[in-house]
């Protein structure tokens, strides 16, 4: 199988688990949202949270990704002894660092929570720093087992297999949200306990799902060693390093990864830190800051991120690729793939981000209940997803062709004109400003991602812009019909939106948009130009178009 073959049908694989993933994400917010209660209650999930997910980027000090490229390095090479030797060693250092971590995080979690108290603005809130550390010292025993089992997802996508991180993926997920529902659900209806309890509940069911994916990823490794083993008896290379040598290499690609990886969270938790704050020195009482901190950290960045979905599969599948073939010096296929890439990228996010703008009001309603405030956050994140899908894809090029050392630069720059400018925004523009100032910062890093790649990568970036103009006029005439659709329906409709009119209104208007930005992409042919012979079974399939 080709280059190309594999890294298109690696994409799929990845596509279609984290898609799966993401909905199952989006969907638990429907019954969670209803046990829980409402934004305010769920604040307490997103206070713990994201200082989770910046201490596990610490903890796998971005060595799962560092793996990956690593071992395509030296398989492409030749090396695969030394690929076994790295990535052995490398499980045993990640199971060290999670335990670290975790007690970082447990001992950490009183000071963390009151700074998360001090900068929560005046007025009254209903968690105090005890509530938060309580939370986030039952989500810090997940940081023992995710990195392990995300080091060991690199080990598989080093070596081009994709399934495992695909399936594994869909097992955490499946887990998660069924312990996190039938947990809340037991300790509120049954039990008749707290909401903090619920809350603690739901955060542990992250450790159950990392479990749950590690016994997978096993399996997949049962099966798979053996072929591992007879490529080991190819290995006439001659490559031989030393533990100090291969970790000083895995370092130069690790902390690129630390970096990137925290880089979202980190302006989430910019946001926790200003968000409260702000609105006070705009006069918004302290009761509703709470509220519209859970509709911008947990019900509308969780909508926001299904499209995401996408970035994050095309920029796991395209590193190990773009690595491989510059190491080789195959300049015009790193070309080739970047471009296949991004296009791909662009032909599904941007419908998917303007759509989830129009249909803002119903989507927000159907998965929580009709808020003029949440709403208005929605329409302005949505298309915020663009952006952050093609920061994602663009940091992973820039490590592939070998200029990870530039991307330190790129998000330090990006997180300074975050912390400056969001204050400001959110003061004026309340909640909004806030994913104003994100989606400033992140627009700048993906300015500085690309002039990076045209620089030192030979990408050839006069060659995307028609297709992708082609795809923004497409996408905009599926966002027309879209709109006349909703605004026919919405005048046949009591006002405001109920859950089930939100729910008539998606299932009649998403089908015509997909019907009609696929037609006409087909009709024009650049589907043709985006997907290439994947578009010709595509027809096969469905004759109309």
């Amino acid at each position: 199988m080709s280059d190309q073959k594999k890294m298109f049908r690696g994409t799929f694989l990845l596509t279609a688990a984290t898609f799966t993933t993401q909905i199952l994400g989006m969907l638990y917010l429907i019954p969670f949202y209803s046990i829980m209660g409402g934004e305010e209650n769920l604040a307490l999930y997103g206070y713990a949270y994201t200082p989770y997910t910046i201490m596990l980027s610490v903890a796998a000090a971005g060595v799962p990704g560092a793996v990956s490229k690593f071992v395509a390095k030296y398989n492409a090479l030749g090396a695969y002894e030394t690929s076994r030797k790295l990535y052995k060693s490398s499980l045993i250092v990640m199971m060290a660092s999670g335990f670290i971590a975790f007690l970082a995080l447990f001992f950490l979690a009183p000071y963390i929570a009151e700074a998360q108290s001090a900068a929560g603005g005046s007025g009254d809130h209903k968690w105090s720093a005890e509530d938060i550390t309580s939370v986030i010292r039952v989500v810090s025993f997940a940081v023992i087992v995710v990195p392990f089992m995300a080091t060991w997802r690199g080990i598989f996508q080093g070596h081009e297999s994709f399934g495992p991180t695909s399936a594994s993926s869909v097992v955490e997920q499946i887990l998660r949200i069924a312990v996190l529902l039938t947990g809340a659900f037991v300790v509120i209806n049954v039990l008749d306990g707290s909401i903090k309890t619920a809350n603690q509940i739901a955060v542990f069911a992250a450790f159950v799902g990392a479990i749950g994916a590690t016994l997978t990823l096993a399996v997949f490794w049962r099966k798979r060693k053996p072929i591992m083993q007879q490529q080991i008896g190819t290995d006439t290379s001659g490559i031989s390093l030393s533990y100090g040598d291969m970790y000083k290499e895995i370092i130069r690609y690790g902390l690129p990864f630390i970096i990137v990886s925290v880089s979202i969270p980190v302006l989430l938790f910019i946001d926790q830190m200003t968000h409260n704050n702000a609105l006070s020195l705009a006069g918004v009482p302290g009761a509703l800051q709470d509220s519209w901190f859970g509709m911008l950290n947990l019900t509308t960045h969780k909508l926001v991120m299904i499209p995401t979905s996408f970035a994050s599969a095309f920029a796991i599948t395209i590193l190990p690729f773009i690595t491989k073939n510059y190491q080789q010096k195959l300049f015009d296929n790193v070309h080739g793939q970047v471009k296949s890439m991004i296009l791909m990228l662009l032909f599904f996010v941007i419908p998917a981000g303007l759509g989830m703008m129009i249909l803002a009001a119903p989507i927000y309603t159907a998965f929580y209940s009709y808020n003029e405030v949440g709403i208005m956050i929605l329409t302005v994140y949505a298309p915020v997803s663009i952006i952050i899908s093609l920061f994602s894809v663009t940091c992973s090029i820039v490590q592939g062709i070998d200029k990870q050392s530039h991307t330190f630069y790129v998000v330090i720059i990006m997180l300074i004109v975050k912390a400056v400018i969001n204050i400001p925004l959110v003061m004026y523009f309340y909640t909004v400003g806030a994913v104003m100032g994100t989606a400033i910062a992140l627009g700048v890093g993906v300015i500085m991602n690309l002039i990076i790649i045209k620089k030192y990568g030979k990408i050839r970036f006069s060659a995307f812009v028609m297709p992708i103009f082609k795809i923004i006029v497409l996408a905009l005439a599926m966002t027309l019909v879209v709109e006349v659709v909703y605004y026919l329906l919405l005048m046949n409709m009591n006002q405001p939106l109920t859950t089930v009119t939100a729910v008539i209104a998606l299932v009649i208007t998403v089908p015509i948009g997909v019907l009609v930005y696929m037609l006409i992409a087909f009709k024009t042919g650049i589907a043709d130009e985006v997907l290439g012979e994947r578009a010709m079974k595509i027809r096969r399939k469905v004759k109309f178009l």
